[in-house]
């Protein structure tokens, strides 16, 4: 009986989802008043890196509509949470969750005001102060309706803001890949590419999984247990940084470029490979920060001494955070270089590839459905064994997920 109950739970769940992505389908595709896409604007988001940025980090401007903006401002917004949190600026530290909401979506709300503002004026939708306040305006509702979304698939979906972001890069890389492959086709042994590029795809599918799989084993002793008791594992991720970095890194990443647009093609902005430096620089600054963020060393080894645990050979306290941090700097460097060039080809992908430029978001693409799906497999699990998982379900409740 608890069987199908869980299941009925798990199917509602899946149908509300599917109508959160059915609404979301028909927002993309409402025109709004007053805008116009210009050629030359066109032209420059399908053949500049605002397009791989656009594509990663909740924003549609492939399709300039309602939903344009989309859940660019939630994200930039969660990194200056955890930012402000993690450096204990402003007393954010000591606010409690529903505060911290509160001041989320207050900021989320002016970020989507300041990025429906930069769009409107950069791609030159529209033009005098009346009808750039509307176009601004209505960009701006249309993002906190996809904000709102996301928050009502948390509550009775499945994977949150994620589902919609992953539509979102499925939906828009599609087009893109199926154009390369056509001018594949045209090749001489054009099979044998297509063979070759599924395997890399493969092959690079399985080390991604393992990747995220993988981590660094401190060993840990808890002193109130027997001696021949075999030391547990902290387990410190490779790849933890990873989701957060491409999302956010994406996001901050088309501001530079919409500077670009903005300021004319003599600007720095516009350099090819300023971008390509900045791009890369800020992936692997940001990898590093999320990394931290997700396993503080500061608070573990808090949450070790608290527990009667230390680490094997290193006394309690702060010796214990500093080496979690050291080690934390030495392991996360892997997944920062290459998050790093992999960010960087991406955003590179016009310039380097022309018309096979769809191939360049298969790496991106298969990274990002890596770490959606080991997020959405999560909630799956506590679904299906609630008892197994009620502490995660009672922490969960008391934070928005992305």
């Amino acid at each position: 009986m608890g069987k199908l109950t869980r299941m009925k739970f798990f199917y509602r769940r899946l149908g509300f989802t599917m109508f959160i992505l059915l609404v979301y389908m028909l927002g993309c595709s409402v025109p709004i008043p007053f805008a116009k896409i210009t050629r030359s604007a066109h032209q420059m988001i399908n053949t500049s890196p605002l397009s791989v940025a656009s594509l990663m980090s909740g924003v549609n401007l492939q399709h300039i509509s309602l939903f344009t903006v989309g859940l660019n401002p939630l994200m930039i917004a969660m990194l200056f949470i955890q930012l402000f949190t993690m450096l204990r600026l402003f007393y954010f530290d000591s606010l409690s969750m529903p505060q911290m909401m509160t001041v989320q979506q207050v900021l989320t709300a002016i970020l989507a005001a300041a990025q429906s503002f930069s769009v409107t004026v950069a791609l030159h939708l529209t033009s005098g102060p009346f009808h750039i306040f509307v176009v601004t305006l209505i960009l701006t509702a249309g993002s906190m309706f996809v904000v709102w979304l996301g928050v009502m698939n948390i509550q009775h979906g499945i994977g949150g803001t994620i589902t919609i972001i992953l539509f979102n890069i499925i939906n828009l890389s599609l087009p893109n890949l199926i154009r390369s492959v056509r001018y594949l086709k045209q090749m001489p042994y054009a099979n044998l590419w297509l063979l070759a590029l599924v395997l890399f795809s493969l092959a690079l599918g399985v080390f991604w999984i393992a990747f995220n799989r993988a981590y660094y084993p401190v060993k840990v002793v808890n002193y109130t247990m027997p001696s021949y008791t075999k030391p547990m594992v902290l387990p410190i991720g490779l790849n933890m940084g990873a989701m957060m970095t491409i999302m956010i890194g994406m996001a901050i990443l088309m501001m530079p470029t919409m500077l670009g647009q903005y300021l004319g093609p003599k600007s720095i902005f516009s350099n090819i490979t300023f971008d390509a430096v900045l791009g890369g620089s800020l992936t692997f600054l940001l990898f590093y920060f999320f990394t931290f963020v997700q396993f503080n060393p500061e608070e573990q080894a808090k949450k070790l001494r608290n527990e009667n645990n230390y680490i094997l050979n290193v006394r309690p306290g702060l010796p214990s955070q500093k080496y979690l941090s050291k080690r934390l700097w030495i392991i996360a460097f892997p997944g920062a270089v290459l998050n790093a060039v992999q960010l960087t080809f991406g955003l590179l992908a016009m310039p380097l590839l022309g018309k096979f430029a769809g191939f360049a978001l298969i790496p991106m693409n298969i990274l990002m459905i890596v770490m959606f799906m080991s997020g959405i497999k999560d909630q799956f699990m506590i679904m299906f064994f609630p008892n197994r998982y009620r502490k995660i379900m009672e922490e969960e409740k008391a934070k928005w997920i992305i």
